[in-house]
């Protein structure tokens, strides 16, 4: 990867995917019945449109070049599977009474230490994968912080277990950001605020040592903006800018969106003495700054509050 390039933003996400059928009925049944998706939209005998919680469409299918064909045969490229993600363990244990009731066979079921995971095919032979994440802060790691997934059996009658009835109250994702996010979201915003303050003034600091005084704050500003000096603050400033939008009034954000913007703080503010970036400035500054230790901790409690 070129260092210089700059990286996907964070809330980048596969919003479809779209299958090629040989019976349109058949898929649609099986995707509505058996996997639970709503119908959002058909187009005759040809295609149809499927999502969960009013989104526009998370799975497609279509007869346009497939009416009455096979499956690849083995041995051939192409998809291997897709993952629906669902939000919590009784859910996806929801997903699997679901599948029995229909009798849908697995393919097989994991547990791969960051998530559990169910394996099965549709009609046309598309893998599927059904699973849900265990919360980041136990995910399995390596003594060097890498990811260690792994593969192991997953008791289906425990999963089973944890199922809920469906609650035809419980929010949609794509409903709008309630209030009480909003007001944390500010709150957020604000500790964020200050620790980027108190990040700039250190940096200030050492810039000076290194090349003499700054005249002014306007001058400041100018080598914030400027300077690849200051360039590692950025990615803070632009959250706070994302964050701003987010809890304007008018935004049609939503409580997923707030938790997105959660989940990039927390990995923004991953100090690290080995890495690149902002990730090694930000240690620097915790092991120099009593004042940013103090502002980082604040942000933690704010995160903590909204989990």
């Amino acid at each position: 990867m070129d260092p210089m390039a700059k990286p996907l933003d964070p809330r980048t996400e596969i919003g479809h995917v779209h299958l090629k059928v040989s019976d349109l009925d058949r898929a649609v049944a099986f995707y509505t019945n058996a996997l639970g998706f709503e119908l959002v939209q058909r187009m005759g005998s040809s295609a149809a449109f499927l999502s969960a919680g009013g989104y526009h469409h998370h799975v497609g299918l279509n007869t346009w070049e497939s009416q009455g064909g096979s499956a690849p045969p083995p041995g051939t490229t192409g998809l291997y599977h897709f993952a629906i993600r669902y939000p919590d363990r009784p859910s996806l244990g929801e997903a699997l009474r679901r599948l029995r009731e229909a009798s849908v066979p697995l393919d097989g079921a994991s547990d791969h230490g960051v998530s559990e995971a169910l394996y099965l095919r549709d009609p046309d032979g598309n893998g599927i994968e059904l699973y849900w994440d265990r919360p980041r802060a136990e995910w399995p790691r390596e003594a060097d912080g890498t990811l260690r997934m792994v593969t192991e059996r997953l008791d289906l009658n425990a999963l089973l277990a944890a199922a809920t009835t469906p609650d035809p109250q419980r929010t949609s994702p794509y409903a709008l950001m309630t209030e009480q996010n909003r007001s944390r979201l500010r709150e957020l915003r604000a500790k964020l605020l200050q620790l980027h303050k108190v990040l700039l003034d250190d940096a200030r600091v050492a810039y000076e040592m290194d090349r003499g005084r700054v005249p002014s704050n306007a001058s400041l500003l100018q080598l914030v903006i400027n300077d690849p000096w200051f360039a590692w603050l950025h990615s803070l400033s632009e959250l706070v800018v994302r964050i701003d939008e987010t809890i304007d009034s008018d935004s049609p954000a939503t409580d997923a969106d707030a938790a997105a913007l959660i989940d990039e703080v927390e990995k923004l503010l991953t100090a690290s003495e080995s890495g690149e970036g902002f990730h090694r400035r930000y240690y620097d500054a915790l092991q120099r700054q009593p004042a940013v230790v103090m502002a980082h901790a604040d942000v933690r409690r704010v995160i903590k509050s909204m989990r």
